[in-house]
């Protein structure tokens, strides 16, 4: 991936993957019947840049600061692996392999993004706590004017009704930190965490305090920190569609505004205990079936075979 130095690729009947090694075959190339396989673990690049700078914009048009270091922004574009390869194989749904397509007529291949499973959500779910239905987690790493953090530091600073609990490295986004310290730190009903191991007791304590995890991305590859809530926590995942995942059993944030967040967090708050114990649960058993490693393993094997045979669809 960081790899600048040159590499005799003249060996190889395949590379898989993504970084410089693909601008050093198509420039260097000794050997015609390699093939190549671009592994993209998010949307284009074309389309990830311009949201996640929009996305700053919007920041600074509200705030009168610019936090581009909360953006999602890929300077090295790399745009042999997006137009030469035999085949891409997208991580997530439709929508990001959608992506690709625009600018690539071969074949693009979607692979659902797989979770690592630290906890018995069973158990959560016997053991969710009181109240739980008014607590939201957001759970994601950097980026988080691009993740939508801002978003909802906005909304629920302003709905002290409804709790926010706040999973991630924020601290290594300092500027960020300092704009929206008041909502960060000092709100009764914003719960700031920083960095929390899933494999933790207090991870587990924090799937059990709510009910929902909630992510206005604006461009994932499969959104893994959602998932992980989900198969770990059975918690309703309210997203995007630009996540690129989907349960079928989700609430849908449509707009990256104050509005789009709370259409859909009113949405949340109008179920009843038995309608947000059988969503929890269908979550679950969903990402429980489509998202486990073992699935991924065999969605990967098979697109590469796929590619390999010269095939455009799973």
């Amino acid at each position: 991936y960081e790899n600048s130095k040159n590499i005799d690729l003249s060996s190889y009947d395949l590379i898989c993957g993504f970084g410089d090694v693909f601008r050093q075959y198509f420039e260097n190339s000794k050997k015609n019947n390699t093939k190549t396989i671009y592994y993209a673990t998010g949307m284009h690049v074309c389309h990830q840049n311009q949201v996640s700078l929009q996305r700053v914009k919007d920041v600074y048009l509200e705030k009168k600061v610019w936090l581009g270091k909360s953006a999602r922004f890929v300077e090295k574009t790399w745009t042999h692996q997006t137009a030469l390869v035999d085949g891409i194989i997208a991580l997530g749904n439709k929508i990001c392999a959608n992506s690709y397509k625009q600018y690539y007529d071969g074949a693009v291949l979607s692979v659902e993004a797989p979770f690592y499973k630290t906890q018995d959500a069973n158990e959560i779910m016997k053991n969710r706590k009181q109240n739980s239905q008014k607590h939201f987690l957001w759970f994601g790493s950097a980026g988080l004017i691009h993740k939508g953090l801002d978003l909802l530091l906005d909304y629920f600073s302003k709905n002290i009704d409804v709790t926010l609990h706040i999973c991630g490295h924020i601290q290594n986004e300092l500027d960020f930190c300092r704009v929206y310290k008041k909502e960060l730190y000092e709100m009764p009903n914003i719960i700031t965490y920083g960095f929390v191991d899933i494999k933790s007791e207090l991870f587990a304590d924090v799937l059990k305090s709510c009910s929902f995890v909630i992510f206005p991305s604006c461009s994932e590859g499969g959104a893994a920190s959602v998932l992980t809530a989900i198969g770990n926590g059975a918690l309703i995942p309210i997203i995007t569609k630009e996540t690129t995942i989907s349960t079928g059993y989700e609430i849908w944030i449509d707009d990256f505004n104050y509005i789009g967040i709370d259409k859909a967090v009113k949405l949340a708050l109008k179920l009843n205990d038995c309608q947000i114990s059988e969503l929890q649960k269908k979550n679950y058993e969903n990402v429980q079936a489509n998202h486990s490693q073992q699935n991924y393993f065999n969605q990967l094997k098979l697109s590469v075979s796929k590619i390999l045979e010269n095939k455009d669809e799973l």
